[in-house]
């Protein structure tokens, strides 16, 4: 006798696969590939950059004491530093675990929704130029991105397991090992556990053994994250150095709540000069919400849509509350881990809209193409780091032996990085010059018995001309070069050779 029961509906919706289906994620794969190395090394190392070699350029014990609320990514960056030093190879660790990444959101949104939402999903993440900056960064954000996907398409492959079998201990695993690899990545990713939490227990609610089985590998990832805990509850409190850092932030109000849509997939920069460029991101802002409503609306035979939703809301909610009780962390940088669930559900409704409005669809689309494009020329073209590399570049260039150079910047870690001449440097930080006398002050602390002096000076632009007099005053500018992010270095030679000699004689 044949039995036959009716599909579940947690059932999987995979079909077997040929040669030729492998083509459109592979293509999505080798685009990712092109957008996430070109200009790789285009623009120097940023600040956070430059901490993580320096952290990681130390042995394992000082590294873990360092930063033992997330000690993985530096792990890895001292072993890949092993390999070479230059910002493109330092980089390009991020990149590899950004096109693993492409994939598993890929992989997820096929098991969530089906085919055509998994590579939608992909596409996107792959043309977010929010995504493309953290890929192109040597900093632990698409690495915590990585792992808690991989850590959620574990969990998925538990969820979907049709009665009446149990989830596998091998999904169980993966989902506690991944979820604690990337809470040791970036602590924030905890708060993925509260939907994982809320979901298991909906799903299996009549399956005590279940819950039961669940329990001990949560268990098993607190217990193993505790030698942690202490130092991110420190960290948290509003006397910590990490809220001292933020002390310039404000918690989010709503429009800031809202406009997470944009800058997550297709502007992440300053607001548009232009006001129908402005106008345009904002409505597009309204149609993304629109889309994530389409996403939603009607009877699903699936309530995985829904789990995707948790994935992407319900982290942010502790992330609010602690903006306001504590330190403001509504950072895109710090939201980073709970887009891929934003793009399944963007790609759930492109598709649910094509099947019941092609039109529409079009339309969108073709915004989205618009908004994203302008996006992705902005990143590639417009510099967004400092200008420290190219500072040191110019110097380099045209400096002599016996010159100075007078070091501008708050911190000394980028000459470490790139400087390799044979100057005498003083570090004269410019950015507590904020009034003419300050800068007459500044001028007057200049190294002596020199005959030329490269400055490097950091963004002035409130007081730039009563600085640039002040220097006038007391030495000759032979040379200034203006860079794209407000710098400016300038070469100095006496104003007076005969009285500069007399003043070092006596």
């Amino acid at each position: 006798m044949t039995i036959k029961t009716p599909p579940s509906p947690y059932g999987s919706r995979i079909k077997p696969r040929s040669l030729d289906r492998w083509l459109p994620i592979t293509s999505i794969l080798i685009a990712a590939t092109v957008l996430f190395t070109y200009q790789l090394e285009g623009e120097g190392l940023w600040l956070d950059e430059l901490t993580s070699i320096q952290d990681a350029d130390q042995s394992p014990l000082a590294a873990y004491r360092e930063n033992q609320l997330r000690p993985l990514y530096y792990f890895l960056l001292m072993f890949w530093m092993r390999f070479g030093s230059s910002d493109a190879w330092l980089r390009s660790l991020s990149v590899i675990f950004a096109i693993v990444s492409v994939f598993l959101i890929y992989r997820l949104g096929r098991r969530l929704s089906g085919e055509a939402e998994g590579l939608m999903a992909a596409l996107l993440l792959t043309v977010s130029p929010l995504f493309i900056n953290h890929a192109q960064e040597i900093r632990m954000y698409v690495l915590s991105l990585c792992l808690g996907l991989a850590g959620t398409l574990f969990l998925t492959d538990a969820l979907l397991t049709e009665r009446p079998q149990r989830p596998s201990q091998r999904a169980l695993a993966g989902w506690s090992l991944f979820r604690l690899l990337a809470i040791y990545t970036v602590p924030l990713n905890v708060t993925l556990l509260l939907p994982d939490v809320l979901i298991i227990c909906l799903r299996f609610r009549r399956e005590r053994a279940v819950l039961f089985s669940f329990g001990k590998w949560l268990l098993l990832l607190i217990v193993l994250w505790s030698p942690s805990i202490l130092s991110v509850v420190q960290e948290s409190s509003p006397s910590s150095n990490f809220a001292a850092h933020h002390s310039d932030a404000a918690p989010p109000g709503l429009g800031r709540l809202i406009r997470p849509l944009k800058f997550f997939t297709v502007w992440p920069f300053e607001a548009q000069e232009n006001a129908i460029a402005a106008l345009f991101y904002k409505v597009f802002t309204l149609l993304l919400s629109g889309l994530i409503g389409a996403a939603l609306i009607g009877k699903h035979k699936s309530p995985a849509l829904l789990w995707v939703t948790a994935w992407f809301i319900l982290p942010l909610l502790p992330i609010v509350v602690f903006s306001y009780i504590s330190t403001p962390i509504w950072v895109n940088r710090y939201l980073l881990f709970v887009i891929p669930y934003l793009f399944i559900l963007l790609a759930a409704g492109f598709t649910r809209l094509w099947r019941q409005w092609k039109i529409a669809a079009v339309v969108m689309g073709i915004a989205y193409l618009i908004a994203a494009g302008g996006g992705l020329v902005h990143y590639y073209t417009v510099q967004e780091r400092p200008d420290y590399k190219f500072n040191i570049a110019t110097i380099e260039q045209y400096e002599q032996p016996g010159d100075a150079i007078v070091w501008g910047y708050h911190y000394l870690k980028p000459l470490n990085r790139y400087y390799d001449g044979d100057a005498d440097i003083l570090w004269r930080p410019t950015y507590e010059v904020e009034m003419p006398a300050d800068a007459q002050q500044w001028v007057t602390q200049m190294p002596l018995g020199y005959d030329r002096w490269w400055v490097v000076i950091d963004y002035t632009e409130p007081i730039k001309d009563e600085f640039k007099g002040a220097i006038a005053e007391s030495y000759r500018i032979e040379e200034i070069f203006d860079y794209e992010r407000g710098s400016q270095v300038m070469l100095l030679t006496p104003l007076n050779s005969s009285s500069t000699q007399s003043a070092a004689d006596s």
